[in-house]
């Protein structure tokens, strides 16, 4: 059931995203002593990214979804990379992270 809820606030909060007019761009996600997630623009346009967004899971414990949310207001120019750290270590299992961008 929490694992529902989990779900569902995800999806809320992803529609809450959405409503801004926000574009999502799938990052690569990547453990270097803390979760990170890259992204390279490959649009040919520049990218306003607002948000990264982690989906982690805790490695035990009733509540074990975690979704972390990282402000960036960056401008990404055409060909550029960008690298943004999560904050969380190896001690929850990364599944994704996508990037947010107006």
């Amino acid at each position: 059931m929490k694992k529902l809820i989990a779900i569902v606030a995800v999806l809320a909060s992803v529609s809450a995203f959405a409503g801004l007019g926000l574009d999502s761009y799938n990052g690569k996600l990547a453990l270097n002593g803390k979760y990170t997630c890259t992204l390279t623009n490959n649009t040919g346009s520049d990218l306003d990214l607002k948000w990264v967004v982690f989906n982690l899971e805790r490695r035990a414990g009733k509540e074990r979804d975690i979704v972390v949310q990282k402000k960036v207001d960056v401008v990404v120019n055409a060909g550029e990379t960008v690298t943004v750290s999560s904050g969380e270590t190896a001690s929850v299992i990364g599944q994704s992270c996508r990037f947010l961008a107006r």
